[in-house]
């Protein structure tokens, strides 16, 4: 009878131990782009600006520009993806805020394509920022950036201030403009964004382009943030409750 009365102390701490739950969790709404089941310029969770004559932003199942006429890859998984999608200068922005509470570990991951199409291919990251224009005087200005900005942050801001990191500056990945072919296949990208999200807080995940030397189309898939939260006190107390059973239990077998 004793054994059983310990057996039964050992299972409810166990069961108590082992009832403190996971805290991994995924940040981003509809990161595959699927949750609209249809074309949208409005993708759920997501947020979208445009500066400039001719370009758009959007979730898709096309694989051509609608803007440029130019052939993409189409989706990297599932039907939609999204699509930075320009003709002419512009500049397009696609992001997401989000909010946590302090983490101990978060992993940013997407699949990206980039296509550009001007005549020699080259990245031209000028001082003006996201802005086609370059303050008016229309200076090479053609690239593709990723980053994770405050929340209070403009979404077409590169202010040292605003960004928090940053994990794409350049242009087209894999094959360069080559006059026939130059749809390009998805990159996989993941990085470890734990230090710089440890204390929580407001903060925007942004996928930006900008172009004046030619057509630029940028697909995106499989958008995650995953993160593990600290846990909270009362988890902690659940922790410590268990153990203590446990010990009890134990500590009662052993003067037995």
């Amino acid at each position: 009878m004793m054994f059983q009365k310990h057996g039964v102390a050992l299972a409810l701490a166990g069961s108590v131990l082992f009832s403190v739950p996971a805290f991994a969790q995924e940040v981003i709404i509809n990161g595959g782009f699927e949750a609209d089941a249809a074309e949208s310029y409005n993708p759920q969770g997501w947020q979208v600006a445009e500066h400039g004559i001719s370009g758009s932003v959007l979730a898709t199942d096309a694989t051509e520009s609608y803007a440029s006429g130019y052939k993409t890859v189409g989706a990297a998984s599932g039907q939609y993806y999204g699509f930075l999608d320009s003709s002419f200068a512009s500049s397009q922005v696609l992001y997401q805020n989000f909010s946590i509470s302090a983490v101990t570990s978060a992993v940013l991951s997407f699949q990206m394509f980039v296509n550009d199409q001007s005549d020699n291919g080259i990245v031209y990251i000028n001082q003006a920022g996201l802005d086609a224009t370059t303050g008016g005087s229309y200076a090479a200005n053609q690239h593709v950036r990723v980053d994770i900005l405050r929340a209070s942050a403009d979404p077409f801001s590169v202010h040292a201030t605003d960004i928090i990191g940053t994990y794409y500056l350049g242009g087209a990945n894999g094959r360069r403009f080559d006059g026939t072919d130059n749809v390009n296949r998805y990159v996989d990208y993941s990085f470890d964004v734990t230090d710089i999200l440890a204390a929580g807080g407001d903060y925007t995940l942004r996928f930006a382009s900008v172009s004046n030397q030619g057509a630029l189309q940028v697909g995106l898939d499989n958008v995650s943030l995953n993160i593990a939260a600290v846990p909270e006190a009362d988890t902690y107390a659940m922790l410590l409750a268990g153990l203590g059973v446990l010990g009890l239990a134990l500590r009662r077998r052993k003067t037995v």
